[in-house]
């Protein structure tokens, strides 16, 4: 093999090489959420309160979210130790449903749209997640209030639900319980 065809193959080999590494590193997965919202992301999705000291603010809505009759499971920790991020204004620590809204200052109002960008699913009035509106399919979103039992457990007075329709814009509130159904058409 003559010195010219050497090299050649000693940079096609470079060239192979940097392009299969630089395929893999591409084809990594940086730790965030998969972006699944309708439209931008929310501001407040990218805010980082980093810890529960010096909050201003803390008060806990709910949601419960139905598909095709089944519960669909909020994980916990969402919003928590997210790259770059120990913890996000809106967030759970249990698949309860309870989303933590907390803030440094006062005054901030949080809608439910960030919380879903936060989770990195998508949720507005054409659905929740990968089911939509359609002509068999509605989704529906109900608010109410909670309280808590002499045991601590959560109630909730169904003759005070009320349907609601500003799906993304609806601004969070202390002891909001947010039910959105995704269902066939009556």
């Amino acid at each position: 093999m003559n010195e010219m065809n050497k090299e050649s193959l000693v940079w096609l080999l470079i060239t192979v090489g940097a392009l299969t590494a630089m395929g893999f590193l591409l084809g990594q997965s940086d730790g965030e959420p998969p972006f699944n919202t309708a439209d931008e992301r929310h501001a407040l999705a990218d805010e980082c309160v980093g810890g529960h000291s010096g909050l201003a603010e803390h008060y806990h809505p709910m949601v419960y979210i139905s598909v095709l009759g089944e519960e669909v499971e909020v994980p916990g920790n969402v919003g928590l130790n997210d790259p770059g991020c120990t913890m996000r204004p809106l967030h759970t620590h249990d698949t309860s449903g309870k989303i933590h809204v907390e803030f440094k200052e006062s005054g901030i109002e949080a809608p439910l749209e960030a919380f879903f960008d936060i989770w990195g699913k998508h949720m507005d009035e054409s659905g929740f997640d990968d089911h939509r509106v359609d002509d068999n399919h509605e989704f529906l979103m109900f608010l109410n209030n909670y309280s808590y039992d002499d045991d601590g457990n959560i109630v909730v007075d169904p003759s005070t639900r009320e349907q609601v329709y500003d799906f993304e814009t609806l601004i969070l509130e202390d002891r909001q319980y947010i039910e959105l159904v995704y269902r066939e058409k009556a």
